[in-house]
């Protein structure tokens, strides 16, 4: 019997909201609720993580057609989620949401960007790790009697974040889609000469990731023809260099003066991304070949998704530091084995903090009678019978996080965004205003069917009404989960990076 946390009562509380003034719809009855838990019992999974693929990037989101080839026939035999958001637009609290189903209010991982004092005053990246008594996908897998094998670009993905805890294998070198395509065909050939037991592998790679550094024939096919600013000559100072030296000039040069960069800048670094995107894609088919050479991808449960999107100034920012669309949306795919309801779309938004407990249904992992840190939080909710019958989930609330609050300035991003019947609410708890001896927040309020971009605030213009009221009651359900999932939570130390860790993060550009 699996106990309910205080996260399963907040999506209690969302699908409750069913009144007038809710901003929430629930699905149409649709017969006999199919639960998909064991529907493939100790059957092995691969989860492909794409850093910085957002949605409409790929062909399979209404990108252009020949972008994506390989992920568009993964897709014809996958069950597509039309509407997928990250929980947090950077890759640490993303991914520790992907590995824990909980909020990153909850795990509290966030990226690092910052230097402090440590012993006999130097100074390094420290950084905060995931609390020990929530367990992670890799940890309840292997307590489930699973091998486990983690092959990741490194960067945010390191070990103090945590990252590592229940793998058997896990490597962090920042190395690129080549390399980690090569190392993937390599571990799979090894998994499955082995005859013991079931295993998880997690691919990850930071190919697509700024600063957008694909082979020339890509930047010549996808970059506009017509651009002839700085960028062009900075990609060329870029040329002959590994994969590793092109990250470590990227806030030197690549984004050097970024502010000054324009709307010529923004179209040539988007097409420059896209070419990234079907390099990357080229790159996916020999892994996608090596589990149908290995018979995997027929048996396997494979779960192909992104982490977060990338803004090329939509709303005056680059990269991924705000929680517009175009940071959130991410693609998000399932193949079951035997390619079961392969092709099936589903439109009701979800989120990726849905998919440990949709794989764990998947699998038949009972988690109650494992020997884990602690209770198995499932923040989301499982899509299993969902995949399996082809049936809409019911529309609930979607929460995505930004919370950067250990950079130099102290509590600099801070922000709470509600997804709930295509309108989003966003909370700013950094900026505010006084008002009576209280603390005003800004909020947000976009309709997205009518305002897909988010350029019209309705709370701005005075127009929030009823809609905001109700989203507000979603607020503080979101607040009284926080509040209860860490009632019990250890003060957890900072642990200073190694300087080999410190090096691949400063080559990312999260260190100056």
């Amino acid at each position: 019997m699996r106990r309910r946390c205080p996260a399963a009562l907040l999506l209690a509380l969302l699908a409750a909201c069913g009144d007038e003034q809710a901003p929430v719809e629930a699905a149409p009855d649709a017969g006999t609720e199919v639960t998909g838990f064991g529907a493939f019992p100790r059957a092995n999974l691969v989860i492909i993580s794409l850093d910085t693929l957002r949605a409409d990037s790929t062909s399979v989101g209404g990108g252009p057609a020949d972008i994506s080839p390989s992920l568009a026939a993964f897709a014809e035999g996958a069950v597509v989620f039309e509407h997928a958001r990250a929980q947090a637009p950077h890759t640490a609290p993303s991914h520790m949401t992907l590995f824990t189903s909980t909020l990153p209010s909850v795990h509290g991982v966030q990226n690092v960007a910052f230097k402090a004092e440590v012993a006999n005053g130097e100074s390094r990246a420290v950084i905060v790790p995931a609390r020990e008594d929530v367990p992670t996908l890799a940890e309840v897998l292997k307590a489930s009697g699973y091998r486990t094998v983690g092959l990741t670009d490194g960067g945010n993905l390191n070990p103090p974040h945590g990252f590592p805890r229940g793998f058997d294998t896990y490597t962090y070198d920042l190395a690129g889609g080549e390399a980690k395509v090569a190392a993937g065909v390599e571990q799979i050939g090894q998994l499955t000469a082995q005859d013991a037991g079931p295993f998880f592998l997690f691919w990850h790679t930071y190919q697509i990731h700024a600063p957008y550094c694909p082979p020339d024939e890509y930047i010549a096919h996808w970059a506009p023809d017509d651009y002839t600013g700085v960028l062009r000559e900075r990609l060329d100072s870029l040329e002959g260099m590994s994969f590793k030296e092109r990250f470590s000039a990227m806030k030197t040069v690549f984004w050097k003066d970024r502010d000054s960069f324009a709307e010529p800048e923004a179209r040539f670094l988007h097409g420059v991304y896209q070419g990234g995107i079907r390099y990357t894609d080229d790159l996916l088919a020999g892994l996608f070949a090596a589990l149908r050479d290995h018979g995997l991808y027929d048996t396997a449960v494979i779960v192909v998704l992104g982490d977060h999107g990338e803004e090329f100034h939509e709303h005056g920012h680059w990269q991924h530091e705000q929680v517009f669309e175009e940071c959130l949306r991410v693609p998000l795919m399932v193949r079951l084995p035997g390619g079961r309801q392969g092709g099936t779309r589903l439109a009701t938004p979800v989120g990726l903090i849905d998919v440990m407990p949709t794989v764990l249904d998947l699998l038949g992992i009972e988690t109650d009678t494992l020997a884990l840190p602690g209770r198995v939080r499932r923040g989301g909710r499982s899509l299993a019978g969902n995949l399996l019958s082809g049936q809409e989930p019911k529309r609930l609330p979607i929460i995505s996080e930004l919370i950067y609050d250990r950079g130099e300035g102290g509590d600099f991003e801070r922000l709470v965004a509600i997804y709930a019947n295509d309108q989003k609410f966003v909370q700013d708890r950094v900026r505010g205003k006084r008002m009576d001896g209280k603390v005003i927040w800004q909020r947000h309020l976009y309709d997205l069917t009518t305002d897909p971009d988010e350029r019209t605030d309705l709370i701005a213009a005075g127009r929030g009404g009823a809609v905001e009221k109700s989203f507000e009651g979603l607020l503080a359900g979101f607040d009284r989960m926080v509040e209860l999932e860490r009632a019990s939570e250890k003060e957890r130390d900072a642990v200073p990076v190694t300087p080999e860790e410190e090096e691949q993060l400063r080559q990312l550009g999260y260190i100056k």
